[in-house]
């Protein structure tokens, strides 16, 4: 495989969904991914309005059993998961479609596999509840991860971060055959 198609995961690397108690480890992953990752792709007032806002672990994602942690050893290498619900609207599903939610690779765990990991836990998932369409609300960064796993960019938009911040993004999507 090449170096920008799917990587085969390393050998210690563990994928389970995770618990509301994981809360701590999802947010250490998406602080120390977004943190790292988004820099230079977004201005820094706009990462320090952002940041504190959208590395929370999310207490519904992680009650879903639709969200996923995966594990180097004994550390918290990457998570990512996926809803019905449109992100920001709970409740708001639309038939057929589910929205890959909050995937965040720990930097220092990059190139080992464990993004297409995610994603292929997420949609075996969601196939298996019958969703024929995924959606990624992407951050600038994450296009080209996204298109390697042959989402389609939809149109660029913007997330209104509800304190005067709009975080540029792209949405995109696949079909599931």
């Amino acid at each position: 495989m090449g170096t920008n198609g799917p990587q085969p995961p390393a050998d210690d690397l563990r994928i389970r969904p995770a618990i509301p108690e994981d809360g701590d480890l999802v947010t250490a992953v998406l602080t120390a991914s977004y943190g790292a990752l988004w820099r230079g792709h977004y201005a820094n007032s706009d990462l320090e309005a952002v940041l504190p806002l959208v590395t929370i672990a999310q207490p519904r994602l992680l009650a879903s059993h639709r969200f996923f942690l995966v594990f180097a050893g004994d550390q918290a290498a990457g998570c990512g998961g996926w809803s019905e619900d449109v992100p920001g609207k709970p409740g708001h599903v639309v038939e057929g479609t589910g929205h890959i939610r909050h995937f965040g690779v720990d930097p220092a765990h990059l190139r080992k596999g464990i993004g297409h990991m995610l994603y292929r836990a997420c949609r075996d998932q969601a196939v298996q509840a019958g969703i024929v369409r995924l959606e990624a609300w992407s951050s600038l960064q994450a296009v080209p991860f996204y298109q390697r796993l042959g989402f389609r960019i939809i149109e660029p938009f913007a997330i209104e971060m509800g304190n005067g911040v709009r975080l540029a993004s792209m949405r995109m999507s696949t079909d599931l055959h």
